[in-house]
């Protein structure tokens, strides 16, 4: 891995102070509210606005390394023998920011999970407490009668609605009981999701509209100084922080700034080379010939990391959706015919070569429990192979190939590998009528069921956490018990494989999941519920303002609680 080990100090020569600059690609923020906040991006800024029951402290290693737990605002836990109830002990000193200061109480963290199901914005990773909180399913049905749009309907239900699975006995006593041992059950909680939230607040807006961004308080270091949309955020550090209650967030600078105004590239970068912004956001991947700058000069500021993310291309397979091009992508041929017919040593350069990625073949990843190399639809230097997807192709019956409507998110990046795809599958008879998606408009887009595109060539994900986050992937996304077809669907994947199914409800209590996911792995790997195209590996580049480098396996990106700057 590189790093910036040449500008490392030692932890104890580190300064506090200064301000954190950092520039977005996106003229916005697409979530700023732990209940809907899913992407790495969101996730690194709600690491300095949150505080959960258990944490990673981050790492200067890389990802693959923060992989320990720590305690956060829980100090303590007990486990009951059968596995299935967990008592935490709350820290008793510690306080919200911003709009309110009053104690974080564990009745905060019940009203947190039970906004969960807001039918105005649920969850934006619904599956996995369908399947770890009793309870938690039959709150749904009975919320998802309420009224959108109204707020007093809204906290009238959860004023008088409990979930059975959580509680507060007193203020620093939070119990949640699952149905089913979890192995993975405190990773769970480890996410920004499982935050507490102000119910005196938070109450008064919609979920993660601008007045609730603007005045949801902050349970982490920082608080929501100033929002501007569309303009700057300004997050200063919290009066009541007090860094011998955290573990996990040393919190060096003093306020952290994020621009929204660069909307190019090119500008971010030049914004960093020059010192003006620190850190970028929203840039998946630096521009090629930075990154070939930056090694040429062997940068201290360059830093690479393995991450177990991933591209990949889905299929809108939402049952109303008829479009010839959907119809087709249910016959497992012409999915096959895409796998033979992507040549992933050409999108791996679209990543900058290897340093960028590496062409992928399965569902999960090299960091994720259950990982054994496996490739069903093998092609020589994994470029592919057309001659065979027109056989298959022929064989689900369109001789002549067939086109699709194909969405891509709107930048650089992604347009990149969407010309490439749009190049090689021609060759296999496959036609891509390409529709690039504004990056602000790209999760509601896959979401909206009257939407037109029949492949996206967007998808992605970042494992949740390092190691044992399979669940996320195998036991989630692509298990129809935890995440069935309809609204919050992720990506509008809507698969189902009992056999799945069933191994995943094998590995949840298992003491040694790994085996099981392995298998499960290779049953949905051949049978495509989407084409995986490459695994990713985190590159940043960073201003040489920078006097330490942190990374957060949450956010899969940088840890800005846990960065410090020259003085």
């Amino acid at each position: 891995m590189l790093s910036a080990s040449g500008a490392v100090q030692a932890e104890e020569q580190l300064k506090f102070g200064g301000t954190l600059r950092i520039a977005s690609l996106q003229s916005d923020l697409d979530a700023f509210d732990p209940l809907t906040g899913y992407s790495i991006d969101s996730w690194e800024i709600l690491r300095a606005t949150t505080r959960q029951l258990v944490t990673y402290p981050g790492s200067p290693a890389g990802l693959k390394e923060d992989t320990t737990l720590v305690p956060d605002l829980a100090k303590s836990w007990d486990i009951s023998d059968d596995g299935k109830t967990y008592t935490f002990h709350l820290r008793d000193d510690v306080f919200f920011s911003g709009s309110t200061e009053r104690p974080i109480v564990a009745s905060d963290f019940v009203y947190g999970v039970k906004r969960f199901c807001d039918p105005n914005k649920q969850v934006a990773a619904i599956n996995y407490f369908n399947l770890v909180i009793s309870g938690f399913v039959d709150y749904c049905k009975e919320f998802a009668k309420v009224p959108t749009g109204d707020l007093a309907a809204t906290k009238a239900f959860t004023d008088t609605h409990e979930i059975a699975g959580i509680s507060a006995p007193d203020d620093y006593t939070l119990v949640i009981k699952s149905d089913t041992k979890n192995y993975d059950f405190l990773n769970i909680l480890s996410m920004n999701f499982v935050s507490p939230v102000a119910p005196e607040i938070a109450s008064k807006y919609f979920p993660d509209s601008l007045d609730s961004r603007k005045n949801l308080p902050s349970s982490g270091p920082y608080y929501v100084d100033s929002y501007e949309q569309g303009q700057k955020l300004v997050l200063n550090k919290a009066k009541n922080f007090k860094a011998e209650s955290d573990q996990a967030r040393k919190a060096y600078v003093d306020e952290i700034v994020i621009d929204f105004t660069a909307n190019s590239e090119d500008s971010i970068v030049q914004k960093i080379i020059t010192g003006e912004a620190d850190l970028s956001l929203y840039l998946d991947i630096p521009p090629v010939p930075t990154i070939q700058r930056f090694l040429s000069q062997k940068s201290p500021n360059l830093h690479v990391t393995n991450s177990g993310s991933a591209n990949f291309i889905t299929f809108n397979q939402r049952p109303e959706v008829k479009s010839k091009g959907a119809e087709a992508l249910r016959n497992p041929k012409v999915r096959q015919a895409l796998a033979y017919a992507v040549n992933r040593e050409h999108l791996v350069q679209t990543q900058a070569g290897s340093i960028g990625a590496v062409p992928l073949t399965q569902i999960i990843t090299s960091t994720i429990l259950g990982y054994e190399p496996f490739d069903p639809y093998p092609s020589e230097g994994n470029k592919g192979d057309p001659a065979k997807a027109k056989e298959l192709l022929a064989e689900a019956g369109y001789p002549d190939g067939i086109a699709f409507d194909a969405i891509y998110r709107a930048n650089a990046q992604y347009e990149a590998i969407a010309i490439t795809l749009k190049e090689d599958l021609e060759a296999a008879g496959i036609t891509l009528n390409l529709i690039p998606i504004p990056l602000t408009q790209w999760y509601s887009n896959i979401q909206d069921p009257k939407a037109r595109w029949d492949l996206n060539l967007g998808g992605s994900f970042s494992p949740d956490w390092q190691g044992p986050s399979t669940r996320m992937l195998l036991g989630g996304w692509l298990n129809s018990d935890a995440a069935p077809c309809g609204t919050g669907n992720v990506h509008a994947i809507c698969y189902s494989n009992l056999e799945l199914n069933k191994l995943a409800a094998e590995a949840y209590p298992s003491d040694d999941p790994g085996p099981i996911w392995t298998k499960a792995d290779q049953l949905v790997s051949t049978d495509l519920p989407w084409i995986p195209l490459f695994e990713k590996r985190k590159v940043v580049i960073t201003s040489d303002r920078l006097a330490n480098w942190v990374w957060s396996s949450l956010a899969v990106n940088a840890d800005i609680t846990n960065i410090a700057l020259k003085q």
